[in-house]
């Protein structure tokens, strides 16, 4: 676990080669003033995709972020194809598409010039691409930044995840405060981009049960800074078979 797999990926411009990359977590916690993540040692291999699961405070955004090399402090480690996070940037951050619970950029740019901007920083970024999944998401590149709604939003951060094809896609709340419609729009791009039993490493935070049943293949149940289960879906159906996935999470959310 946490290792590098090189595989053959056929994409624009002929056969490359992809990087199958894993994420480990080793006594990895935080502590602010006011909330405690308690030590956690978590891996994920190359190809799954995961769901951290539980409520506002349970720790799922400072996790992610941590993977994602965007927090530093924090105590443990955190791998990234067996490699640490924190002593290996920017290159790590090169490998990860990271859609944050709110839009990072400048206001006064253009949608066009945002994903300009940070196309500097990804070496495989694809500009075709990109334009095919602004047009995909009719997000128009002359917008400005700081006037889309928040669904817009979410779509300019997923492009900006995307366009580069990472090996590891890290959404942290990605369907929050949008309408069911383009929520189910949005879950349908990344299982697209990402599909079960691919290459590619999915971690995605929700708290909208629904969303998970539709995205992930194991999940990751988080309470007050605590992990209090890392179970398959597939076992999670088992232990009340013919009701739907969210109700059992549900369940499982409340009993802790």
């Amino acid at each position: 676990m946490g290792h590098i797999i090189e595989v053959p990926e056929r994409g624009r411009g002929g056969v490359g080669t992809c990087k199958m990359i894993g994420v480990r977590l080793r006594g990895f916690s935080v502590r602010y003033s006011n909330f405690f993540l308690e030590p956690m040692d978590l891996s994920i291999d190359p190809g799954e995709r995961v769901a951290v699961v539980g409520a506002n405070g349970a720790g799922k955004s400072t996790t992610l972020k941590a993977i994602a090399g965007r927090l530093r402090d924090y105590e443990g480690g955190v791998e990234l194809g067996g490699e640490d996070v924190r002593s290996r940037l920017p290159e790590i951050r090169a490998q990860i598409g990271f859609l944050p619970e709110k839009l990072l950029g400048f206001g006064w740019m253009t949608v066009g010039e945002h994903l300009s901007f940070l196309s500097a920083f990804y070496p495989t970024w694809d500009h075709e691409y990109a334009e095919e999944l602004l047009e995909r998401l009719e997000l128009p590149s002359a917008s400005k930044v700081g006037t889309l709604s928040k669904g817009m939003a979410v779509k300019l951060s997923l492009v900006g995840a995307e366009a580069h094809r990472p090996p590891v896609l890290i959404l942290d709340e990605p369907t929050s405060a949008i309408d069911p419609v383009m929520r189910r729009e949005l879950l349908g791009i990344i299982d697209e981009c990402a599909p079960g039993g691919g290459d590619r490493l999915v971690i995605f935070s929700s708290h909208i049960l629904e969303d998970v049943e539709f995205i992930a293949e194991r999940v990751v149940l988080m309470r007050v800074g605590r992990i209090l289960e890392d179970v398959a879906t597939a076992e999670l159906r088992e232990r009340d078979p013919g009701a739907p996935l969210s109700q059992i999470l549900l369940q499982a959310l409340e009993r802790s």
